[in-house]
């Protein structure tokens, strides 16, 4: 009888162990199912941060200079002479329009349509403080060419071509003639598109 009692005893014991065993061993591997899922997506968010950080790094925007090589102020006729030989699409716009910053995507669209060609897209901004004005454009990041005139460049463009308002757009040809002071807005698509085909 003792036997048969020893014997059921040490049955027990060695199902337990298994038991146990077998429970350290799913742990064990939820453990390192967890780690892995953690290291995934740790490399997932690296790569995602480098991508954002690829396409925002600037390479794809100028900035143009207040002033001119001589010190004068540089005003938009002088911006628009830098370009003098491409088809220029000029933005007026300001960080804190709503308007503005609505026809941004549209105006993005426009800008990879033309990209390779011989047109220029130039944002002229009526922003008041500079780093509204660069904060503006990283957030949107809006590709192109950029100036933040002086006041009394900004007051010169506005007073020689009526601009009472923004957004405001204009058509400049290769040989730095505006040939429309009132273009259509990048949202009008094919419309915009169609007027800067005609001058390439």
């Amino acid at each position: 009888m003792k036997k048969i009692i020893l014997f059921i005893a040490l049955i027990a014991s060695a199902a337990s162990c298994a038991s146990e065993k077998k429970q350290a061993s799913a742990s064990t591997d939820e453990s390192n199912s967890s780690a892995m899922s953690n290291t995934n997506t740790s490399t997932d968010n690296r790569f995602s941060n480098t991508t954002a950080t690829e396409t925002t790094n600037g390479a794809d925007k100028i900035f143009l200079e207040q002033t001119n090589a001589d010190g004068s102020v540089k005003m938009f006729e002088d911006a628009l002479a830098e370009y003098k030989g491409k088809v220029i699409y000029v933005d007026f716009w300001a960080s804190w329009c709503p308007p503005c910053r609505g026809e941004m995507p549209s105006s993005q669209k426009l800008h990879s349509q033309f990209e390779g060609k011989d047109v220029v897209f130039l944002y002229v901004s009526f922003d008041r403080a500079e780093d509204k004005w660069k904060n503006g454009i990283e957030q949107m990041d809006i590709k192109g060419v950029h100036f933040y005139p002086a006041a009394d460049a900004n007051q010169a463009v506005s007073t020689k071509y009526g601009i009472s308002g923004i957004p405001r757009y204009m058509l400049v040809d290769k040989k730095g003639k505006v040939i429309n002071q009132d273009a259509p807005r990048p949202s009008s698509g094919q419309v915009i598109a169609g007027l800067i085909n005609e001058q390439l």
